[in-house]
């Protein structure tokens, strides 16, 4: 919290008439994060023409805003990834949590039509599947948010179209409905 005071020109005092603690104060960054990401990806979803469609947009739309917002991302993984008990307590968090739930229940949805149309294997548990999908591409968002770092680490070039479109294909092939099942 001083670090942001510090950096908004405001007394700490002040911060905490916004915001209630360090956890609320992310859950804020990150509910506004959301709230862009969402329009954007309820876009995608419109225009799917199945659920497997849906699935392979959404991750695709949600990649792509990562690599247009890769500051917002960094904030929101290291977060994530701090490895402390947040505080859950706060309207802000209950907030984000809300559209945390929100993003959850696109991915449901869209797994949901895809067993529904035929596209998706119908023995797919949605909640699960849609928390592994979710988890599954932080690598290659974190890959895609860490380019440059990443050139140095790997002996061979990075190509993140490339990338992208194998786990894409992979998801695809991994959730498709297959003749006879």
């Amino acid at each position: 919290m001083d670090a942001v005071a510090d950096a908004a020109e405001l007394s700490k005092g002040t911060l905490y008439l916004y915001f209630e603690n360090k956890d609320a104060l992310c859950a804020a960054v990150a509910t506004r994060l959301i709230d862009s990401l969402i329009p954007v990806i309820e876009s995608a979803l419109r225009d799917a023409t199945s659920g497997l469609d849906a699935i392979r947009r959404l991750l695709r739309s949600y990649y792509d805003f990562t690599r247009a917002h890769p500051h917002h991302f960094r904030f929101a993984l290291s977060w994530l990834s701090a490895g402390e008990r947040m505080d859950d307590s706060t309207e802000a968090f209950q907030i984000y949590r809300s559209r945390v739930g929100h993003m959850l229940s696109l991915v449901i949805a869209s797994l949901e039509r895809g067993r529904d149309d035929g596209s998706i294997r119908a023995d797919v548990d949605p909640l699960p599947q849609a928390l592994q999908l979710w988890t599954s591409f932080f690598g290659v968002v974190l890959i895609g948010l860490n380019e440059d770092s990443m050139a140095q680490r790997i002996p061979a070039a990075v190509d993140l179209d490339q990338l992208l479109s194998l786990h894409l294909d992979t998801v695809t092939r991994a959730l498709e409905r297959r003749e006879g099942s």
